[in-house]
């Protein structure tokens, strides 16, 4: 484990909840949702509707980048610099000379 999560996980309160959500039981993951819910809904009662509109603009603008990172693999194919070789051009054909009779 890394020194950065291991000093993170010492953190009072926070640390420790997320250690326990991470390796505790099954039900940590739940309580851990659940205080995470009641502390937002405590940020925007006594901050009120401002911190609900940041949190929207945040929401909004990791959805869009979000959307950016899936669709822009196209832009970054390595698969798309290589050479395309071509397909054969068909052979030229005669044209036929009918006679009259």
């Amino acid at each position: 484990m890394s020194a950065v999560v291991r000093m993170f996980y010492n953190v009072p309160v926070i640390g420790w909840l997320v250690k326990d959500a991470v390796h505790g039981t099954p039900e940590a993951k739940y309580f851990f949702a659940f205080n995470i819910v009641v502390l937002l809904i405590g940020g925007i009662y006594f901050i009120g509707y401002p911190l609900l509109i940041t949190l929207g603009l945040i929401g909004s603008a990791a959805g869009l980048s979000g959307l950016v990172l899936l669709t822009c693999g196209d832009a970054f194919d390595r698969r798309a610099a290589k050479a395309v070789a071509r397909a054969p051009a068909p052979p030229v054909r005669k044209p036929s000379m009918r006679r009259a009779a």
